[in-house]
């Protein structure tokens, strides 16, 4: 299974702000859309970072109420680790629990097309397996 796969059943939107926008209204966006993470756009259209629940929380802690009013290029993480829609889902998974991130976003030619979040990639696993077991019964049974 592919992040496409993952991508056609959930859908190939992303939630993102702009790079200009202030920490406020990301948390706004964040949680109008139910997310735990928005893809930070630069000027240029390309990434220019992510902000996820967990950094706001941290800044929270040093910096409390003010950090409503700051920039969002004062908290937005600037390395953002991509795939492509042909990356296998195990790959992604690797990768997403090796270097301690839960949100992916998903690029071809420098596009956006979606975000994979970690979430997403152990449903699609675990579905895989009960159609895989569902299949050995069948077989088994008959």
């Amino acid at each position: 299974m592919k992040l496409a796969d993952i991508l056609d059943a959930k859908g190939w939107g992303s939630v993102t702000a702009d790079e200009s926008v202030d920490v406020a209204t990301v948390v706004r966006i964040m949680c109008d859309n139910h997310v735990g993470a928005a893809i930070i756009l630069g000027h240029n259209g390309g990434i220019a970072g992510i902000v996820t629940e967990r950094d706001i929380l941290r800044q929270f802690s040093e910096r409390g109420a003010l950090l409503a009013e700051l920039d969002v290029r004062s908290v937005m993480s600037r390395k953002v680790e991509t795939a492509t829609p042909d990356t296998p889902t195990q790959e992604a998974l690797q990768r997403m629990t090796a270097n301690r991130f839960r949100h992916l976003p998903v690029v071809e030619d420098e596009k956006l097309l979606g975000v994979v979040s970690i979430g997403d990639l152990v449903k699609s696993m675990l579905r895989e397996k009960e159609q895989e077991s569902e299949a050995l019964r069948e077989y088994i049974t008959h």
